[in-house]
Protein backbone atom coordinates (compact mmCIF):
# COMPACT_ATOMS: atom_id res chain seq x y z
CA UNK A 1 0.00 0.00 0.00
CA UNK A 2 1.80 3.12 -1.44
CA UNK A 3 0.63 6.60 -1.90
CA UNK A 4 -2.56 5.93 -0.88
CA UNK A 5 -3.74 2.69 -2.74
CA UNK A 6 -3.78 -0.91 -1.86
CA UNK A 7 -1.59 -3.35 -3.66
CA UNK A 8 -4.49 -4.38 -6.41
CA UNK A 9 -4.11 -0.27 -7.15
CA UNK A 10 -7.45 0.48 -5.19
CA UNK A 11 -8.03 3.79 -3.23
CA UNK A 12 -7.29 3.42 0.28
CA UNK A 13 -9.73 5.29 2.26
CA UNK A 14 -12.15 3.28 2.21
CA UNK A 15 -9.81 1.12 4.30
CA UNK A 16 -8.48 3.58 6.71
CA UNK A 17 -12.58 4.84 7.16
CA UNK A 18 -13.53 1.46 8.44
CA UNK A 19 -10.81 2.20 11.17
CA UNK A 20 -11.84 5.29 11.89
CA UNK A 21 -15.60 3.68 12.08
CA UNK A 22 -14.23 1.20 14.46
CA UNK A 23 -12.14 3.17 16.72
CA UNK A 24 -15.38 5.53 17.35
CA UNK A 25 -17.31 2.14 18.18
CA UNK A 26 -14.52 1.74 20.63
CA UNK A 27 -14.47 4.91 21.73
CA UNK A 28 -18.58 5.12 22.67
CA UNK A 29 -18.61 1.69 24.22
CA UNK A 30 -15.92 3.22 26.42
CA UNK A 31 -17.61 6.47 26.97
CA UNK A 32 -21.02 4.63 27.75
CA UNK A 33 -18.91 2.53 30.02
CA UNK A 34 -17.49 5.58 32.22
CA UNK A 35 -20.22 7.95 31.33
CA UNK A 36 -23.31 5.90 31.16
CA UNK A 37 -26.30 6.76 33.35
CA UNK A 38 -28.49 3.76 32.09
CA UNK A 39 -29.05 1.68 35.29
CA UNK A 40 -28.33 -1.37 33.11
CA UNK A 41 -24.71 -0.93 30.78
CA UNK A 42 -21.83 -2.93 30.20
CA UNK A 43 -19.12 -3.06 32.33
CA UNK A 44 -15.56 -4.37 33.32
CA UNK A 45 -15.56 -7.57 31.54
CA UNK A 46 -18.71 -7.51 29.40
CA UNK A 47 -17.39 -4.16 27.44
CA UNK A 48 -14.40 -5.97 27.00
CA UNK A 49 -15.41 -8.97 25.35
CA UNK A 50 -18.00 -6.72 23.36
CA UNK A 51 -14.75 -4.80 21.87
CA UNK A 52 -12.71 -7.64 21.16
CA UNK A 53 -13.76 -8.50 18.13
CA UNK A 54 -12.88 -4.29 16.99
CA UNK A 55 -9.56 -4.91 18.52
CA UNK A 56 -9.12 -8.25 16.79
CA UNK A 57 -9.35 -6.85 13.38
CA UNK A 58 -7.59 -3.71 13.73
CA UNK A 59 -4.17 -4.51 12.28
CA UNK A 60 -5.18 -6.39 9.48
CA UNK A 61 -7.87 -3.83 8.16
CA UNK A 62 -4.87 -1.14 9.03
CA UNK A 63 -2.37 -3.25 6.54
CA UNK A 64 -5.38 -3.29 4.03
CA UNK A 65 -5.77 -7.29 3.80
CA UNK A 66 -9.07 -8.35 1.96
CA UNK A 67 -10.33 -11.15 4.48
CA UNK A 68 -10.22 -9.04 6.94
CA UNK A 69 -12.18 -6.34 5.57
CA UNK A 70 -14.72 -8.93 5.21
CA UNK A 71 -14.29 -9.91 8.85
CA UNK A 72 -14.15 -6.21 9.90
CA UNK A 73 -17.83 -5.84 7.61
CA UNK A 74 -19.36 -8.47 9.76
CA UNK A 75 -18.43 -6.83 13.08
CA UNK A 76 -19.68 -3.61 11.70
CA UNK A 77 -22.46 -5.25 11.18
CA UNK A 78 -22.59 -7.08 14.92
CA UNK A 79 -22.28 -3.42 16.14
CA UNK A 80 -25.24 -2.12 14.40
CA UNK A 81 -27.77 -4.74 15.65
CA UNK A 82 -26.52 -4.44 19.42
CA UNK A 83 -26.32 -0.73 19.44
CA UNK A 84 -30.03 -0.09 17.47
CA UNK A 85 -31.48 -2.64 19.87
CA UNK A 86 -30.13 -1.00 22.80
CA UNK A 87 -30.61 2.72 21.45
CA UNK A 88 -33.94 1.29 21.37
CA UNK A 89 -34.30 0.13 25.11
CA UNK A 90 -32.59 2.45 27.08
CA UNK A 91 -33.22 5.76 26.82
CA UNK A 92 -30.73 7.47 29.13
CA UNK A 93 -27.31 6.03 26.92
CA UNK A 94 -29.55 6.70 23.43
CA UNK A 95 -26.55 9.19 22.37
CA UNK A 96 -24.23 6.63 23.27
CA UNK A 97 -25.94 4.23 21.15
CA UNK A 98 -26.94 6.40 18.40
CA UNK A 99 -22.71 7.65 17.76
CA UNK A 100 -22.16 3.75 18.16
CA UNK A 101 -24.79 3.01 15.11
CA UNK A 102 -23.60 5.71 12.85
CA UNK A 103 -20.20 4.55 13.66
CA UNK A 104 -20.71 1.38 12.45
CA UNK A 105 -23.04 1.74 9.46
CA UNK A 106 -19.99 4.29 8.19
CA UNK A 107 -17.83 1.18 8.32
CA UNK A 108 -20.00 -1.20 6.84
CA UNK A 109 -20.59 0.98 4.04
CA UNK A 110 -16.88 1.55 2.94
CA UNK A 111 -16.24 -2.20 3.45
CA UNK A 112 -19.60 -2.40 1.02
CA UNK A 113 -17.62 0.09 -1.61
CA UNK A 114 -14.37 -1.30 -1.14
CA UNK A 115 -15.94 -4.58 -1.81
CA UNK A 116 -17.78 -3.48 -4.80
CA UNK A 117 -14.97 -1.74 -6.30
CA UNK A 118 -12.40 -4.77 -5.98
CA UNK A 119 -15.10 -7.29 -7.56
CA UNK A 120 -14.88 -4.78 -10.57
CA UNK A 121 -11.38 -4.49 -10.94
CA UNK A 122 -10.98 -8.35 -10.28
CA UNK A 123 -13.52 -9.09 -13.23
CA UNK A 124 -11.80 -6.34 -15.71
CA UNK A 125 -8.72 -7.78 -14.74
CA UNK A 126 -9.42 -11.43 -15.58
CA UNK A 127 -11.27 -9.84 -18.80
CA UNK A 128 -8.29 -8.23 -20.24
CA UNK A 129 -6.45 -11.74 -19.06
CA UNK A 130 -8.84 -13.73 -21.22
CA UNK A 131 -8.69 -11.55 -24.03
CA UNK A 132 -4.80 -11.30 -24.68
CA UNK A 133 -3.73 -14.47 -26.90
CA UNK A 134 -1.95 -17.39 -25.23
CA UNK A 135 2.17 -16.93 -25.31
CA UNK A 136 3.34 -20.15 -26.20
CA UNK A 137 7.75 -20.17 -25.36
CA UNK A 138 8.16 -23.01 -27.72
CA UNK A 139 9.44 -22.14 -31.44
CA UNK A 140 7.56 -24.34 -34.07
CA UNK A 141 9.17 -26.72 -36.46
CA UNK A 142 9.28 -25.45 -40.15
Amino acid sequence: MFAGHTSEGLPIWPVRVMVLGLLAVIAGYLGLWFAGRAEIRPTGLTTILMLLPAIVVLPGLWLGHYKTMIWAALVALFYLLISATDAWAVAADRGWHLLIAAASTLAFLAAWWHSIKRRRYLKARNTVARSRPEQTNFKSED
